[in-house]
């Protein structure tokens, strides 16, 4: 059964977001992104690839997940500061 994902709750804006999705084609997988912040907030596989992939896949995507966050936070952070002294 296929899901409708419309918005989804992001921790980073902490309010509901509109989200889209990207596909990741080293991980073969599918990310829903906030449209906001750049949050990585779902990351969509089939089972087919969640049985065959190994643990060290999964834990390079894990990696991949927090190191993205990390980024999109901090590039978050220097627009809303950017925006507050009106440099933008």
């Amino acid at each position: 059964m296929l899901y409708e994902i419309d918005t989804i709750y992001c921790s980073r804006c902490q309010r509901y977001v509109t989200v889209f999705d990207a596909e990741n084609e080293e991980f073969s997988t599918k990310e829903i992104i906030c449209t906001d912040c750049g949050k990585i907030l779902m990351v969509i596989r089939s089972s087919f690839q969640s049985k065959s992939d190994s643990t060290f896949l999964l834990k390079s995507l894990e990696k991949h997940i927090i190191r993205e966050n990390i980024k999109t936070g901090k590039n978050l952070k220097l627009r809303e500061y950017l925006s507050k002294s009106g440099a933008l």
